[in-house]
């Protein structure tokens, strides 16, 4: 696998590898929040995938314009564990 490759399949993991919710009360949020980081996913794999055929831009133009749209949407709407173990 090259370089281009494992930076656009870590962005799309990225976007739907985020921390699950601390309580119940917090799924709604998360799943939301969610759901607009994989509809980012989509629409950034399509394209990559050269959907429509005039999009393609690129495997790095794709991977930049996911992490962009990630940044906008961090995992904070949300009360969440962190890595080690504590709430965030």
């Amino acid at each position: 696998m090259n370089d281009d490759t494992r930076e656009f399949l870590a962005a799309v993991l990225d976007a739907i590898n985020i921390p699950s919710p601390a309580t119940f009360a917090d799924r709604e949020a998360f799943q939301l929040l969610l759901e607009v980081r994989v509809l980012d996913a989509v629409i950034a794999l399509t394209g990559a995938l050269g959907e429509p055929p005039t999009a393609d831009w690129g495997l790095g133009w794709h991977t930049d314009y996911l992490r962009k749209q990630l940044a906008k949407k961090p995992p904070t709407t949300y009360r969440h564990y962190d890595a080690d173990g504590g709430a965030a």
